[in-house]
């Protein structure tokens, strides 16, 4: 054969194609020889075989080329997309998976002794120009020793523009002013239960106000939504009584926040931050009887637009909360953050609420004319409901990152009486029943409490009875996170709660329970993208069965990959 000058640079490029990955070379080429190359844009681009062409390296495919054309137009887009990959799998001993094995985990978990799934996703971003943006997300699961087979886990669109955002869809969202890893979990919103599908209008990152010298930030969201749980909480009642269940499906969900940010980092250490989260449980119908199987309709609640306005505005001038008005509660935030060197302190408060006496600190008094009167109480009797909260973040160097300290107490509820009567002329009940409702049974998503976990769950109990136990409740916590080595770090979480029951339905002991898990993770390949990770964890239960009538123990085994396509 005749070693021409085309053969010749054939046979050159193909030893190097086999001495450097075509990848590598692709990306040289990109750096040095292509004209168009724009470090603010990613393109997908697998592996690029070009040709020579005048000098230029030209596209030799189709998708090459329309690629390179839409680099050439749009050069001020930006582009991400990951698909992920995650199997976990779950082995216990005693009545229940251990309680941090289970909880905080967005839903996608089991209380059973043995399950498992497999979690395919695909998340992306495109930033457009003039400050328009998309996100969007595919994200599910099969699952074996679940409450289904399978879960749509997330599935959205975000629309954005400049600082606010619509976003559409079913997405994990985490609490408000809490670590989302190492937090026993905000009071109000958690990141426990599964995500629902809602649409929501929201400033989602604190936006600095360009006036009274920039001091001032916001951020907050209105949205609503819908429960996806009918089906559960048809067959949970079904299993309490078939000849008179009780429960609510097609329930509707409304949330609002507002939060209020003073100070600039760069200018000055400390940082303020106050703000207000509310929401509500309304529409739906409720059903107490069943024929056959067939459930009767007992009664329809409001659900057309004045339903939304009423969940909006969730007053009435009795200033009652009203069922047709739904359940509404809610929690005000309190944050100090100090950022000192390389070292960032924040102390918080979130105080919870389930109606205007914990929220405003008012209550009425009926004169003899049996008309009732605002008085206003402060917060004597109610102030200490709520979570106190440490978190401080170290630099690197050091054996920990992250150490979050949180104490919560919810034992008042607006008094230590509980008297019910016309006799009584001031309101001196303490039985606001915190996360109950005559209606909706509790505030939960498919039986997992949409709040703080600690609270046990309606999923644990045996009689099915979706009602919390317990919402009277001390709880000591602990996380802490850092890095062993460069490939290897570490989560621990400690919890302590003291349980009391309800106002209504006490324990007849107080229940003590400690709940403790240590993760160790090793990441491993290109820019980490393999995660191996194993987690130990147990209940220590005393003086009660709200876990089950035995101690929980357990392992979990995680293997998760990411590929970052763009």
């Amino acid at each position: 054969m005749k070693l021409t000058t085309k053969n010749y640079l054939g046979l050159v490029v193909s030893i190097l194609m086999m001495l450097f990955p075509a990848t590598e070379l692709s990306a040289q080429f990109e750096q040095e020889q292509d004209p168009f190359a724009d470090d603010m844009f990613e393109i997908d681009q697998p592996v690029m075989r070009r040709n020579v062409r005048r000098g230029q390296w030209v596209p030799s495919t189709y998708q090459d080329q329309a690629a390179l054309i839409e680099k050439r137009v749009k050069a001020s887009i930006k582009r991400k997309l990951d698909y992920r990959f995650e199997t976990v799998g779950t082995l216990a001993s005693g009545d229940y998976a251990p309680f941090w094995l289970v909880s905080n985990r967005q839903g996608l978990s089991s209380l059973q002794n043995k399950s498992g799934y497999i979690r395919v996703s695909a998340l992306g971003g495109m930033l457009l120009p003039n400050k328009f943006g998309v996100d969007y997300g595919m994200d599910m699961s099969i699952n074996t020793g679940f409450q289904s087979s399978y879960y749509i886990q997330q599935v959205y669109v975000d629309l954005k523009y400049s600082w606010l955002t619509l976003s559409m869809g079913s997405k994990e969202r985490w609490g408000e002013m809490k670590n989302p890893y190492l937090s026993s979990g905000g009071l109000t919103w958690s990141g426990n239960a599964l995500p629902m599908p809602q649409m929501r209008i929201e400033v989602p990152e604190f936006t600095r106000l360009n006036i009274l010298g920039g001091w001032f930030s916001l951020k907050g969201h209105i949205g609503y939504g819908r429960y996806t749980d009918s089906k559960y909480r048809e067959e949970t009642a079904m299993k309490i009584s078939k000849e008179n269940p009780s429960y609510a499906n097609k329930i509707l969900h409304h949330s609002k926040s507002a939060f209020l940010k003073v100070g600039d980092v760069d200018r000055f250490p400390l940082e303020f931050i106050w703000g207000l989260e509310m929401y509500s449980q309304f529409g739906g119908e409720m059903y107490n009887t069943a024929t056959a199987g067939e459930f009767h309709e007992y009664k329809k609640y409001p659900s057309g637009i004045g339903a939304y306005w009423d969940a909006l505005l969730p007053f009435n001038p009795t200033g009652k909360q009203d069922h047709d008005n739904g359940n509404s509660l809610g929690s005000w935030h309190l944050s100090f953050d100090l950022t000192f060197d390389k070292w960032k302190y924040r102390a918080y408060y979130e105080h919870f609420y389930e109606d205007h006496s914990s929220m405003l600190g008012i209550e009425y008094k009926s004169n003899a004319q049996g008309e009732k009167d605002f008085v206003f109480y402060g917060y004597k009797r109610n102030w200490f409901d709520g979570q106190f909260g440490i978190e401080i973040n170290a630099p690197d160097g050091l054996p920990f990152k992250n150490v979050v300290l949180e104490f919560m107490k919810t034992k008042d509820q607006c008094g230590s009486l509980c008297v019910n009567t016309d006799a009584v002329t001031e309101r001196v009940d303490g039985a606001e029943n915190y996360y109950n409702h005559t209606v909706y049974k509790s505030y939960t998503h498919w039986g997992y409490a949409i709040g703080n976990p600690v609270l046990v769950s309606p999923i644990y109990n045996k009689d099915n009875s979706m009602l919390f136990k317990s919402n009277r409740a001390i709880m000591f916590h602990l996380g802490v996170d850092g890095r062993i080595s460069p490939k290897i770090d570490y989560k621990f979480l400690a919890t302590n709660t003291r349980h009391w029951g309800t106002y209504i339905n006490p324990l007849n002991k107080v229940a003590n329970i400690t709940s403790l898990m240590l993760e160790c993770s090793y990441w491993t390949g290109d820019a980490y993208s393999w995660k191996f990770s194993v987690a130990g964890a147990m209940d220590i239960q005393k003086g009660g069965t709200l876990m089950g009538a035995s101690n929980n123990k357990g392992i979990m085994l995680t293997v998760s990959k990411v590929w970052d396509i763009l």
